[in-house]
């Protein structure tokens, strides 16, 4: 469009309404694309989610508790200053709580960075990868020391499709002893200088680590040990989880011990819909038990996989979780054989991982949200990047089940227990967001207790929402697809549809409407749930259908929609208007369903007090130096 052009379709826009920062309140893609660098900063920036100040993040890093100063830290993968992943660094937050952060070093500029690159030529040169962080010395002990595991990078491009050049990734270490104010990297770094000779990686990257008295055991260790896995992958074989233990009084001693397990390339555990596949190669793998509510132990891997994108996600990234059986190997290794899994989310969430929260005594998760945008409108914007609300994981145990209709007992979501009267228990990993965080959200939002309950056989709008809010609503007895119509224009030119559709058990998300502004992604995201059904309380009556108890999130532009505890969509939507806040019943033609309990908080929470709405930065180009000669990052 010619500049003229430009300008009178701004100028048009500014007549028919703009909003307190000067901005259209109906934008275009012609106007997005006539402003300036941050000028759409505030307009879908979430603020009840944790996020950079301002530039690109990617995975959450160094999650930990620090019992000696009564602190939650959490790190991230950053290159402020920058719309577009490179050159990347940790920045860092704490928080007393888990629910309101604090930019360590403030939010301003580059303030908050943690750990970062070293010298081009160097053994981090190129990039601080993810990894894990604990609050013990480099010999296991609590001093007040934390320390944090890495992946520091020498070398790039790498990709699992392509030619891994020898050297590209190393393992580190990096201590502080103030409290993670300042951080200093091992003399002897890097601890682990290769991966395992035999294999033809695909990659060998992001250390999750954590001392594991359950696997001392498995292993028939006698002395305390710390164990790491890492993504990776062996070239036109499969993806795989190697594993590493080193004695707790000496950190930088690690033994390789093999492959957890060994799964074949773009291969799955189910089917596609309810288990995913696992491509080509793992990132951001993690292991872990967790006690059920009868004392018996479950033991789990989540993990990033690349390639296998399908018509129905087409992301080329996916995370997974699995639940297995681990024992010793014969070589003394463990060995992780999986008897259930799915999606642990069905979106866009990626690179999930988990920590160990000693003080509730709880594993919490957490994982990145990429935008959504299709690179447009991104330097308007000005920042990529998000976390989904930090979750609790648990065995998630429900007795009484019956497999009426033969999709109980398919390889999948549950591990299953059968009893000798027929019926079923079903054990299944469970997360639901932190309970003390949603309590805080709600703190000085508005909320309303919509009188909705009856049954439905077509659309209804049922109010105005906005666009930081909760909503919980529960759903019973579908005749077909069902569910709520969010932010909806009050001409109906915006709106985004969330139901479930009972012919083929999926959840999905139709952002065909959500933006009037095309350019953003507008492709449904779906991903499988089985409502369970119960046995019939005595032989007069029926068995009864699990209920679909909704709980969304809308911050900005990300959607967050939980089910039941056992199924989670992370997803992104860019509305036009500032107007598009309409919340409705959503029926498709044919079918009924039964609504109640609708609740709607808004104006959640700001997470980040003390920084300002407008937190952003000036954006910068890297030099031919800083990206390799421009190899691997084009910048915009």
């Amino acid at each position: 469009m010619p500049m003229r052009d430009r300008f009178l379709a701004v100028l048009l826009a500014s007549l028919a309404g703009t909003n307190a920062q000067g901005l259209p309140d109906n934008l275009d893609a012609a106007t997005v694309q006539t402003l300036g660098n941050n000028s759409l900063f505030t307009r879908w920036r979430p603020t009840s989610h944790f996020s950079a100040p301002a530039g690109w993040m990617n995975d959450p890093c160094g999650m930990m508790y620090d019992p000696t100063r009564d602190v939650y830290h959490l790190m991230y993968q950053w290159h402020p200053y920058h719309v577009n992943w490179g050159n990347i660094s940790w920045g860092h937050a704490t928080s007393k709580d888990l629910i309101t952060w604090t930019d360590v070093g403030g939010w301003e500029g580059n303030n908050a960075e943690a750990i970062v690159t070293g010298p081009v030529g160097g053994y981090d040169g190129l990039g601080i990868f993810s990894g894990t962080a604990q609050p013990v010395n480099l010999t296991g002990g609590q001093d007040g020391t934390l320390t944090a595991f890495f992946t520091s990078v020498s070398y790039l491009p790498t990709n699992w499709q392509i030619y891994y050049h020898p050297g590209t990734e190393t393992q580190s270490l990096a201590t502080s002893t103030d409290g993670g104010q300042t951080w200093q990297k091992y003399a002897g770094n890097p601890i682990i200088s290769g991966p395992p000779e035999e294999w033809n990686i695909t990659g060998w990257r992001d250390p999750f680590f954590e001392a594991w008295p359950e696997m001392d055991k498995i292993l028939g260790q006698t002395e305390p040990h710390y164990y790491a896995v890492f993504g990776s992958g062996i070239k036109e074989v499969g993806p795989r989880i190697p594993f590493y233990s080193a004695p707790a009084s000496n950190l930088t001693e690690w033994t390789f011990l093999g492959a957890l397990w060994e799964p074949a390339d773009n291969t799955t555990l189910g089917s596609l819909l309810e288990t995913g596949t696992y491509g080509f190669n793992f990132e951001v793998s993690n292991f872990f038990s967790l006690e059920d509510e009868d004392g018996d132990i479950h033991y789990y891997v989540s993990m990033g996989t690349e390639g296998g994108n399908l018509t129905w996600h087409p992301r080329a990234q996916w995370g997974l979780w699995n639940e297995g059986i681990a024992t010793r190997r014969e070589n003394g290794s463990a060995q992780f054989l999986p008897v259930a899994g799915g999606a642990i989310d069905s979106g866009l969430l990626y690179a999930v991982t988990s920590f160990n929260d000693t003080k509730n005594n709880r594993r919490v998760q957490w994982g990145w949200a990429t935008e959504d945008m299709n690179d447009f409108a991104i330097t308007q914007q000005g920042f990529q990047g998000a976390f989904a609300l930090p979750r609790e994981l648990y065995v998630k145990k429900t007795t009484g089940l019956v497999n009426a209709d033969g999709q109980l007992t398919t390889l999948g979501n549950n591990r299953l227990v059968e009893h000798g009267d027929g019926t079923f228990t079903a054990y299944t990993l469970g997360a639901r967001p932190l309970p003390e965080l949603v309590e805080a959200l709600r703190e000085g939002a508005a909320c309303a207790n919509i009188s909705t309950a009856g049954s439905y056989s077509a659309s209804a709008s049922i109010g105005s929402g906005h666009s930081s809010m909760e909503i919980k609503v529960t759903f019973r007895n579908f005749t077909g697809a069902a569910g709520l119509t969010i932010a909806a224009s009050p001409g109906g030119e915006e709106y985004t549809t969330i139901y479930f559709e009972p012919s083929n058990f999926t959840i999905n998300v139709d952002r065909a409407h959500s933006s009037t502004i095309y350019q953003f992604a507008n492709y449904t995201m779906l991903g499988y749930y089985y409502p369970y059904i119960y046995a019939a309380s005595d032989k007069n009556s029926e068995p009864v259908t699990e209920d679909v108890e909704m709980h969304i999130y809308l911050d900005g532009s990300l959607l967050e929609v939980l089910v039941n505890d056992r199924f989670w969509l992370t997803t992104r939507i860019y509305p036009s208007r500032t107007d598009s806040t309409g919340l409705g019943i959503y029926v498709a033609d044919g079918a009924s369903v039964e609504v109640s309990d609708l609740s709607v908080w808004t104006g959640l929470a700001n997470i980040f007090p003390d920084r300002p709405a407008n937190s952003s930065s000036q954006l910068v180009f890297d030099t031919a130096e800083q990206t390799n000669n421009y190899t691997w990052w084009t910048g915009n």
